[in-house]
């Protein structure tokens, strides 16, 4: 199943709706510069007797900053919220700070729904059609909180219903901002999806319960078929690689295979695949145990596939996309993969396994041989790889290798776009040599610490030779720590920009 936390969004033009008219829960005017000049506002003011400009002289000095209004007289709106924009030239992830500390203040308030107008100012070379996605995506992804596992009393998302104000539209464009906050509102409704299945405790998301919430997405977009692959079917098509990954844990793997068909049958399809490593305790290479219960998250790339189908599905998108969600449990026991074993790929390439905490790349080998068969125009994995990609990009930007220039440009230019920020690193033929073993075709990991993340890259680059193709690297931007814990649903947003608007060649 999808998960969408508001049931309801819309958008509303001045020039038919009158803002001391609109019934709600919490108004939010984003005042900038031209704000006190336009008509809606001067109205709203006047009712107010000069109070909403008097508040925003005496108390909104700094861009960014709120304050709540009580109910005023002659305003339908129950509450007001009157936040100071940014100008044009604000750094991007600022605005989007702003939208989602609106979305949270609307929880915090208790409120049922929002109406929201943008105000006049857009971020450098951003149009109302941009701003108004944005503020739909990030107010639904941000009303969210995860409750499944506390008790009944805890505290549920209060905002169920979102209304997009603008001013001065003409109906071309009404309709066009419409499109643009159906389509922020389905990413949301993708993030959502992917957070809550990775805030999910592993007792609550093994592969075979992720299995069963991928069929059940099914009945909510019937354009979405699912393929399931066992362990049996796994051996037949000689994923060893894979299957080595599962053997330590009494819970099976699971690969499922999601195939959206939005364009003409004749059109290949991009392919996507997604690492999903349900527990991680790094296997007899065990992992020390301070922050451990955090590598639940590690299978946050298989839930990035589900979060972009559903978005693709909810906008009935114009395109083929193949997702694999390749789904295991990496357990510590006496039938685990030990250090030093070797294992034949479906690849037919042999792997000896220096690190069994290098298994996302296991898993990976045999998912990114498997999608080889659909002849993809393009193949691009995600997954929580390696710790070394946060040393090197810190928490702001996953990482992008890649065997096509076009594709990585393209991965970089959809995060710019959509706010979830990437950056490539380098994949020279130098770093292939990090693959080598005496005993088998390829090592699972390189010597010493250097370059760890493009040593990753590296090895899965092997399984890579038919197609174009990018790996993308989210172990720094997938979950926090702090400073509030959890899954942030990224890179779904990236991925979502740059299946709906790139329209890779």
């Amino acid at each position: 199943m999808a998960y969408k936390v508001l049931n309801n969004i819309s958008v509303k033009d001045t020039s038919s709706s009158k803002l001391a008219a609109i019934k709600t829960d919490m108004l939010v005017l984003i005042i900038n510069k031209g704000t006190k000049n336009d008509s809606s506002f001067k109205e709203l003011d006047a009712i107010s007797t000069k109070y909403l400009s008097k508040t925003i002289a005496s108390h909104l000095k700094d861009a960014g900053s709120s304050i709540i209004l009580p109910k005023i007289n002659g305003i339908a709106a129950e509450n007001i919220l009157l936040v100071k924009g940014y100008e044009k030239d604000t750094p991007m992830h600022k605005w989007l700070s702003m939208y989602a500390s609106i979305a949270k203040k609307g929880n915090q308030l208790g409120a049922k729904d929002l109406a929201v107008m943008c105000g006049d100012v857009s971020p450098n070379d951003k149009d109302e059609f941009w701003l108004i996605e944005m503020v739909a995506k990030t107010i639904e992804s941000n009303v969210y909180i995860f409750s499944e596992t506390k008790n009944k009393t805890v505290k549920k998302p209060s905002v169920k219903k979102l209304t997009i104000i603008t001013s001065g539209l003409s109906s071309a464009n009404l309709s066009k901002a419409k499109l643009a906050a159906k389509k922020g509102y389905a990413i949301g409704e993708g993030v959502n999806t992917a957070k809550y299945l990775g805030d999910l405790p592993a007792n609550h998301c093994t592969p075979k319960i992720i299995e069963k919430k991928v069929k059940a997405m099914t009945k909510d977009f019937p354009k979405l078929k699912v393929k399931s692959f066992n362990e049996k079917d796994m051996e037949k098509l000689g994923m060893g690689s894979f299957l080595s990954v599962s053997r330590g844990s009494i819970e099976p793997a699971r690969m499922m295979v999601i195939e959206y068909k939005g364009a003409k049958p004749s059109e290949k399809p991009i392919a996507l695949v997604g690492k999903g490593v349900t527990f991680d305790t790094g296997g007899v290479s065990i992992k020390p145990s301070p922050a451990m219960d955090e590598m639940k998250w590690d299978m946050c790339g298989a839930a990035t596939v589900f979060g972009v189908m559903s978005t693709l599905a909810r906008m009935n998108a114009n395109i083929n996309v193949v997702g694999v969600m390749a789904c295991a449990e990496n357990m510590c026991s006496s039938t685990a993969t030990k250090p030093g074993d070797v294992v034949t790929s479906m690849s037919g390439q042999t792997i000896e396994i220096l690190n069994t905490d290098a298994e996302g790349r296991l898993i990976l080998a045999d998912a990114l041989t498997y999608v080889g068969k659909y002849k993809p125009s393009y193949v691009i994995d995600m997954a929580t790889l390696t710790g070394a990609v946060v040393i090197a990009l810190g928490r702001h930007a996953s990482g992008v290798m890649a065997n096509d220039q076009y594709l990585a440009d393209m991965i970089v230019s959809a995060g710019e776009e959509s706010g979830d920020r990437a950056w490539q690193l380098p994949l020279w033929d130098e770093h292939q040599s990090c693959t080598k073993t005496r005993y088998a075709d390829l090592a699972n990991i390189g010597g010493g610490r250097e370059a760890g993340t493009i040593h990753a890259a590296a090895f899965l680059s092997k399984f890579t030779n038919d197609y174009k193709w990018a790996h993308i690297d989210i172990a720094a931007t997938a979950s926090y720590s702090t400073p509030v814990k959890g899954g942030t649903g990224r890179p779904v947003p990236l991925i979502s920009e740059l299946l709906l608007n790139k329209k890779l060649k």
